[in-house]
């Protein structure tokens, strides 16, 4: 993935925004976006926004962290289907079970965000 499109990502992510792209030729979500459609190899992609909201698909507890992540482990990662149909990894909040609802947070990190989820 271009270093373009991952700064896109985290812009979006530091203005408490997802943003992805969609596939005009075959309707493929992406999130981040990427400059190919996976799905039909089209570059036919527009711009994209999420809500946030979804279902934890599946998680884990992180109990030997990155060296950024030290004083809130252990902690929770997981997969969150969003209510649009597309998959992203987070942290996990207040230990969300697999099949609740979660909405998206963004936590203060220094100068940029972090993306989380916690129960609706």
């Amino acid at each position: 993935m271009s270093e373009y499109l991952v700064s896109k990502f985290w812009e979006g992510v530091n203005n408490e925004e997802l943003k992805g792209c969609e596939c005009t030729s075959c309707g493929m979500l992406m999130l981040p976006a990427r400059i190919i459609c996976p799905n039909c190899g089209l570059r036919d992609l527009t711009d994209k926004g999420y809500k946030g909201t979804g279902t934890v698909k599946t998680k884990t507890v992180i109990h030997v962290p990155l060296p950024r992540f030290q004083e809130m482990s252990p902690h929770g990662v997981g997969i969150i289907d969003l209510d649009e149909g597309v998959s992203i990894s987070g942290l996990l909040l207040d230990d969300p079970v697999i099949g609740q609802r979660v909405k998206a947070v963004y936590l203060e990190d220094g100068e940029k965000k972090l993306l989380a989820f916690k129960p609706v």
